[in-house]
């Protein structure tokens, strides 16, 4: 199948529009209709409906998306790998969650560089269910995650903890969870905890899934939530935020979670550096 053909679809579905698709990947709009049609006709199947409103995926056109990201995904990795210098004999493709980056996977990016020489990498911030979803069809293959979605085929590993503590961008809060709190979404675990917690607390105006950058929302906003200790502790000591005194603290761990797609040399030092970022990230010390 035609890559071009592929990227082509994938730009009209990110627009819903023919014409901004074709803004976007440099065409006229004509030549994007024709590449639609062509791709239409391999398929045997009408991939958009259109309508004054915009353009809308058909039934058909929502079953082959995932598998056009996936091909894409494919296509640009051999790109990539067919391309790199001879001296590189390895490849590695790994990921972890938004969060885990500063204090954990920087460094570990970094001690790998130095440990796998002959190593070429490629490195992704990610949700966890794009990086679980990147994992089972071996785009990636080691990544570090919160609550790991465990599958067939899946190694996981507890690598490091954090907590979620509850912080405001509110002086001398008071504890009581009120119009001020945010309900950031943190996974199935803490959702269990949380409710254990707070039984008779009614369901958020706002729930959020925001990653790290519900810190800067809650500045901008003077509100409450909880967020992990390692994501808040700098907006603490600069003063932007405030721990809750009386708010509990909720376990968070992360783990790292592999496949074996590579040769386990390669696999085993990987992890072997990812052990010892997790040994060597900050400690937590709580201060409230």
């Amino acid at each position: 199948m035609d890559a071009v053909l592929v990227k082509t679809f994938q730009a009209v579905v990110a627009t819903e529009s023919f014409v901004t698709a074709a803004e976007r990947i440099h065409v006229t709009q004509s030549t994007v209709s024709q590449r639609i049609q062509k791709l239409e006709q391999i398929l045997g199947q009408r991939l958009f409906d259109r309508s004054k409103s915009g353009v809308n995926l058909t039934p058909s056109g929502a079953k082959f998306e995932p598998y056009a990201r996936a091909f894409t995904q494919l296509v640009d990795e051999a790109v990539y790998q067919t391309s790199l210098p001879e001296e590189y004999t390895g490849y590695l493709s790994l990921g972890c969650e938004e969060s885990l980056w500063p204090e954990l996977s920087a460094s570990w990016l970094s001690r790998l560089a130095e440990t796998l020489p002959n190593t070429a990498f490629r490195f992704q911030v990610g949700g966890r269910a794009n990086l679980s979803s990147l994992l089972s069809r071996g785009r990636i293959d080691i990544a570090v995650q919160f609550m790991p979605v465990v599958r067939p085929g899946f190694h996981v590993e507890h690598i490091m903890d954090d907590k979620l503590v509850l912080v405001s961008a509110l002086e001398n809060h008071s504890g009581t969870i009120g119009e001020d709190y945010i309900y950031a979404d943190w996974g199935t675990e803490f959702a269990m905890a949380h409710s254990r917690w707070f039984p008779s607390l009614k369901p958020s105006r706002q729930v959020v899934q925001l990653g790290p950058a519900i810190a800067r929302y809650l500045i901008d906003n003077r509100k409450t939530a909880f967020l992990p200790y390692r994501v808040a502790d700098d907006y603490i000591a600069s003063g932007e935020l405030h721990f809750v005194r009386a708010g509990p603290e909720f376990p968070y761990p992360s783990y790292a979670v592999w496949t074996e797609n590579k040769p386990p040399e390669l696999m085993n030092a990987a992890l072997a550096e990812l052990r010892r970022a997790a040994r060597n990230a900050p400690l937590i010390k709580l201060n409230k």
